[in-house]
């Protein structure tokens, strides 16, 4: 079990930032509504910030300290006004590494889990992942290297440029390091500045059993971390608390709010309908997965049968699999009567 975590942490972090050298120049903001700005980050996950006369508010801080620095020089791009306060959504490294790029005096607000699960999930699976694990790759890549005779050949040079960015990565996330957030709560949290109000809320265990909502409600605008993959097949992990019956809850009860705009963990900005998309497809899948067990296949088989081509995502494709082994055990577990929706 904890070579899985080990192995899904990694996944994370890799996913993150791809291994792909970015720059600065290629996180997009978008404005939202008056002074709220989303930024797509295709180095962690999606960022949102609000300008007030007495300074900004930001929604998650990237997946390495570097990718924070960027955040923070983005959103220097658009104010001058000082960073007040980061929230974050969750305990995943993509959505918290970056802490070390924001403003030291800056004021962190998380749910009271966070900093345990952090603990618990990132800090120990981190450092193997520095000391074993990476350096470990690194070597793999120099002796694919070296064992390439033509040094200006096409497959050298992108080699050489995947290991380059590798070794600057190594060198980034060693310099990762976790802040105690200032504030925590355990169901909700709403906090004025200026004019402008703003709900934090944990709706129970979906993506993680820490996962917050951030609510803007001057603009009807919801930041939902990762409970929204918009677009591609979301990440699901057992051992940080995932709960996909109440993941679809949560995500119903949201769509019946007054919200307009939906800033998801990963993918696009969206329109409300992202909400009942991702429902959809949780109970699509769930459906499937149902009728096939009761036609009496074993998990197995029953991964062989759903295809990806089945469902209208694309990215994260290697999540399938995962996923119908969580709702699978869920089914099993709780019973297809407690299941409908």
């Amino acid at each position: 079990m904890k070579i899985r975590i080990i192995f899904t942490l990694i996944v994370i972090y890799f996913f993150s930032l791809s291994f792909t050298a970015r720059s600065q120049n290629e996180l997009e903001v978008k404005e939202l509504s008056y002074k709220l700005y989303a930024i797509i980050n295709p180095q962690g996950g999606n960022i949102a910030f609000l300008v007030t006369r007495k300074g900004v508010v930001v929604v998650d801080a990237g997946s390495t300290p570097q990718n924070g620095r960027d955040i923070v020089e983005t959103i220097r791009s658009v104010t001058k006004k000082p960073i007040k306060y980061l929230i974050l959504t969750h305990l995943h490294g993509d959505h918290v590494n970056g802490v070390a790029g924001f403003p030291d005096d800056v004021t962190i607000i998380a749910h009271k889990d966070l900093e345990a699960n952090n603990t618990k999930f990132n800090k120990e699976n981190l450092e193997n992942y520095m000391e074993n694990i990476l350096p470990e790759h690194l070597a793999n890549l120099r002796k694919q290297l070296d064992s390439i005779s033509d040094k200006e050949s096409e497959e050298y040079l992108e080699l050489i440029e995947t290991y380059n960015s590798h070794v600057d990565y190594f060198e980034n996330i060693k310099r990762i390091e976790f802040r105690k957030p200032d504030i925590t709560f355990e169901d909700y949290y709403r906090f004025k500045i200026t004019d402008q109000r703003i709900m934090l809320e944990y709706p129970g265990p979906g993506h993680t059993n820490d996962n917050i909502v951030v609510k803007f409600s001057n603009h009807n605008v919801i930041h939902t971390g990762d409970l929204v993959f918009n677009g591609s097949f979301p990440y699901t992990i057992v051992e940080h608390g995932v709960d996909i019956y109440n993941w679809v809850r949560i995500l119903d009860d949201l769509y019946k709010e007054n919200i307009t705009t939906v800033v998801p963990g990963h993918g696009e900005i969206g329109r409300k309908i992202a909400l009942k998309d991702q429902s959809d497809y949780f109970k699509d899948l769930s459906r499937r997965i149902e009728e096939l067990k009761n036609a009496g296949y074993d998990l197995e088989e029953i991964k062989e049968k759903i295809k990806h081509s089945d469902f209208r995502l694309k990215g994260h494709e290697n999540q399938l699999a995962v996923n119908i082994e969580v709702i699978y055990s869920e089914l099993t577990s709780k019973g297809r009567e407690w299941w409908k929706f």
